[in-house]
């Protein structure tokens, strides 16, 4: 091949090589400064747990109504051990969770959906790095227990778990 070939070549190369990468940094400087618009019926994927996470414990449940639900109590950092002496003073608040998320955007989505059925949902205020979206609050234990099949059957939501804050 002659040299102006060769240097017309090594050009357009380059030259690619430039456009691919400009348009790499764009994605990236876009995906940092704008909104994420999320449709209704979908969620943004979580991320992945580091080590220094720790994500919810998961409890397992049985649907049958002789078995008590386990109360869930969540420290400052968001991390859920289950109450193992059941105590109770005036200020305690049980509540109904229907989801558990690190992106807002994800909880905002439930918590609309609940709404839209009616229910008295909110988004607590987060404890580490999860919003907890509730379905309700209640005042006593026995009320959030009373409470909790009845909702999981209208939700049709079997993950619903009681939180004491």
């Amino acid at each position: 091949m002659s040299k102006i070939k060769l240097f017309g070549l090594a050009l357009l190369s380059f030259a690619l090589i430039s456009v691919v990468g400009c348009k790499s940094n764009k994605t990236d400087q876009a995906s940092e400064n704008d909104t994420l618009e999320v449709p209704e019926d979908t969620y943004v994927e979580e991320p992945q747990a580091t080590e220094g996470d720790q994500a919810p414990a998961v409890v397992e449940t049985d649907s049958s109504e002789n078995t008590q639900e386990p109360v869930m109590l969540e420290d400052r950092n968001g991390n859920l051990t289950p109450e193992t002496v059941e105590t109770n003073n005036d200020a305690d608040v049980f509540y109904i969770v229907a989801g558990s998320f690190t992106v807002y955007s994800n909880a905002q989505n439930l918590n609309q959906k609940l709404k839209a059925k009616g229910y008295e949902s909110n988004i607590l205020e987060p404890y580490g790095q999860y919003n907890r979206v509730t379905v309700k609050s209640f005042k006593t234990r026995q009320e959030a227990r009373a409470a909790l099949p009845t909702l999981k059957n209208k939700i049709n939501n079997q993950t619903l778990w009681i939180l004491k804050r």
